[in-house]
């Protein structure tokens, strides 16, 4: 396998749903399909097998989830995120903001900001979610 560009045959893993006993903090929610491009090691989707690449602050990934699917409230203590839609409907709520938006929507989430995305409408959701590690004193 090349060290910087992979195939979708060298993905070691993709994962249905978060929240168990191994992840402290995250929401159990329902099925849906997600795969992990990027992320620094040692970070829950490394404990999950699931990170081709290890970098030092980005987290990449795709979220193909069908209607209803939802993260559930939460929050980064030290991520920031954007969301973007390429396919379906997601109802998107950061802090007191909600909209909901398709295809070519997105959303930016700060670090610490409670957040949610929930798969609506008609078919499934199709979203890249781009994270960026802070560091202490880019926090707010």
């Amino acid at each position: 396998m090349l060290k910087f560009i992979h195939t979708l045959e060298d993905l070691k893993s993709s994962f249905t749903g978060w929240g168990d006993d191994t992840i402290p903090g995250i929401p159990r929610e329902e099925a849906g399909y997600s795969v992990v491009i990027s992320c620094p090691e040692g970070e829950l989707y490394e404990k999950q097998d699931s990170n081709p690449f290890a970098t030092k602050r980005l987290i990449v990934g795709i979220h193909t989830w069908p209607v209803g699917k939802a993260h559930g409230s939460h929050h980064h203590p030290s991520w920031e995120q954007c969301y973007y839609i390429f396919a379906g409907q997601a109802e998107i709520t950061v802090g007191d903001e909600k909209k909901t938006v398709g295809p070519g929507g997105s959303a930016y989430i700060p670090a610490r900001v409670e957040h949610d995305v929930v798969a609506v409408g008609d078919e499934k959701m199709v979203a890249a979610v781009i994270s960026c590690v802070l560091d202490e004193d880019e926090l707010d």
